[in-house]
């Protein structure tokens, strides 16, 4: 507040004076001197107010008071214009001291000629509180001083102050260094500093396309490797020369450039001449090994061994066609009817002897019907005797034409087989968490159950899964794990006989949760998937067999994978689902 009445009092008191001066009767010179001497000091106090004034910078002085005597003699023009201009020219220079001592971002005027002095103009304060400007916003020192001065060299980045002496000189060492004056710069210009710039570029000069001939680069292609060749083959021959310990390479090489002369005869003509020399053919044709026991030249034909094409294996079998239940009824039906009828004509004929009846307990009486009377106790038990004995027949025929242990392996891995000579197939899987056993127990189980060869890997964040193998077992395989695996479901915990009620109770509890949990490492599977990334056809297998491995970094899974097969893991740990995109 007193700060606010003092500023109140300066203001009354400079309009005061301004009402006195106007109120003059007599506008002469002195006054009109002292006027501006006493508006240019109120301007140069009242710019440094609110900042603190150096003591090294003494205040202006201003001109003795006139005394209003008759015996004074008063100043010529010139005086007054000069006395005018010294005022004027110290305030200035003490705004600007000031205003470089309060503020770090001004710049010092540069000390080259003195120009001539810019009249002062004051600037209004403010309205609003009754408080005068910022010195940054004046810019009477910056304009005083040097008023074509831009403002990038006006206002300089304030260097840091430190706490220590030897920072603030480092600071300001490096601050005088970087203000060292600019040389010319030698890849612009080829002149003197002085006589400006006259690197500008010439103007472009437009040039004619200049075709090639043809051939042109083709034989220049051929011609150097030609000279490549010859070099290389002067380089063996001489080193094998230098080896043997033989002449000079310079002969070597030149021999090496002379064509050998025809042979006597050629291998595949020689089997044919007696002498070995085309020289026999003169003789007359009949001297020639051609109708002689020893010609290679025979009455058979060799004919070369059939391979069947490739494109064969991949042929599909027509299926037959498909019946309806009645169909296939009426069928069966009929096949019978005409195999029994000719059993009845075989025995008709005589071929075969005719079957025994067929006695059961329930026609026993209607079939014997004098045997039946007479002894029934012993023909019962010879008609179960005959039953049995039937049965018998029929199961150890069944057990005849059931497979082996062996057998049955041996048929399974010949339709395997046979489905892989059709084609090799691969299908990669990703699937979010795989940390339940009985997940890992069914993935790798049915892949050896179904033929199929490849790799799972378990990660943390995701895991892996290559198989490989014929068409039928990778579309059933692939139906498991989309659609027949629950992945969401963890494995029930296998407990012995003890605590049946806590067990039931927990099943129980486990069936009416809707968040399960894996027993194992305590993540959910609410949000567990398994996705097909990838199907196609290969050429061979990768992998003798089908196996689980644990790789917990990325460098083990690709090295588990193989060089050619590394890339799918990058494909499986980047892939997101579409509705994860759209989320």
């Amino acid at each position: 507040m007193d700060r606010k009445r003092h500023i109140e009092e300066d203001a009354e008191a400079s309009i005061s004076k301004k009402a006195k001066i106007r109120q003059a009767p007599k506008e002469d010179l002195v006054a009109r001197a002292k006027a501006v001497a006493a508006r240019l000091a109120k301007a140069g106090i009242g710019s440094t107010t609110s900042v603190t004034t150096p003591a090294a910078v003494p205040p202006p002085s201003l001109p003795p008071k006139p005394v209003a005597t008759s015996s004074i003699v008063l100043p010529d023009k010139e005086e007054i214009a000069r006395r005018v201009a010294e005022a004027r020219q110290r305030v200035a220079n003490a705004t600007t001291q000031a205003a470089l001592n309060s503020n770090p971002y001004i710049s010092a005027p540069s000390q080259g000629k003195k120009k001539a002095p810019v009249p002062e103009v004051t600037v209004p304060q403010g309205t609003g509180l009754k408080m005068k400007a910022h010195p940054l916003l004046l810019e009477t020192a910056s304009t005083a001083a040097k008023p074509n001065q831009s403002k990038k060299d006006r206002f300089k980045p304030m260097a840091p102050k430190f706490a220590s002496t030897r920072a603030n000189a480092r600071i300001s060492t490096a601050t005088t260094s970087s203000l060292a004056p600019v040389k010319a710069n030698p890849y612009t210009t080829h002149s003197a500093p002085h006589e400006g710039f006259d690197g500008a570029p010439r103007e472009r000069v437009g040039r004619t396309l200049q075709f090639s001939t043809k051939g042109k680069y083709i034989a220049k292609g051929n011609q150097m490797r030609n000279q490549s060749q010859i070099e290389a083959l002067k380089q063996r021959v001489a080193a094998s020369a230098q080896k043997a310990g033989l002449e000079s390479s310079f002969d070597v090489v030149e021999r090496s450039f002379r064509r050998e002369p025809p042979p006597e005869s050629e291998w595949w003509d020689s089997s044919l001449l007696p002498n070995k020399t085309y020289s026999d053919v003169a003789n007359g044709v009949h001297t020639l090994n051609i109708r002689t026991d020893d010609s290679p030249i025979t009455l058979y034909i060799q004919h070369p061994i059939p391979l069947p094409p490739p494109g064969d294996k991949n042929k599909v079998e027509a299926k037959p066609l498909k019946l309806t239940t009645k169909e296939q009824k009426k069928l069966r039906k009929q096949r019978r009817a005409a195999e029994l009828q000719d059993h009845q004509d075989r025995v008709r004929m005589g071929l075969i002897p005719p079957d025994p009846p067929k006695v059961r307990m329930a026609n026993m009486v209607r079939v014997l019907t004098n045997e039946a009377v007479t002894d029934p106790t012993k023909l019962e038990a010879r008609i179960r005797r005959e039953v049995q004995g039937r049965k018998n027949a029929h199961e150890k025929a069944n057990q005849e034409r059931k497979l082996t242990a062996e057998q049955r392996h041996d048929k399974l891995e010949a339709k395997k087989i046979e489905d892989e000579r059709k084609g090799l197939y691969a299908t990669l899987f990703r699937i979010k968490i795989l940390a339940d056993p009985s997940h890992q127990f069914k993935v790798l189980k049915n892949a050896q159950q179904n033929g199929l060869t490849g790799i799972c890997i378990i990660n943390p964040n995701v895991s892996l899964v290559y198989v490989e193998g014929g068409s039928k077992g990778m579309k059933h395989y692939t139906r498991l794990m989309e659609r027949r695996i629950d992945w969401t479901q963890p494995s029930r915990r296998r407990d012995t006989g003890e605590n049946t009620e806590d067990r039931e109770e927990e099943e129980d509890a486990m069936e009416h949760d809707p968040v399960p949990t894996t027993p194992v490492e305590g993540a959910s599977l609410v949000d567990n998937r398994c996705d097909v990334l990838w199907q196609g056809g290969i050429g061979e297998h990768s992998f003798h067999s089908f196996k689980t491995v644990k790789a917990p970094t990325d460098n083990l899974a690709r090295e588990q994978l193989g060089t050619k097969l590394s890339g799918f893991w990058d494909t499986v740990k980047n892939w997101k689902p579409a509705d994860e995109d759209l989320v």
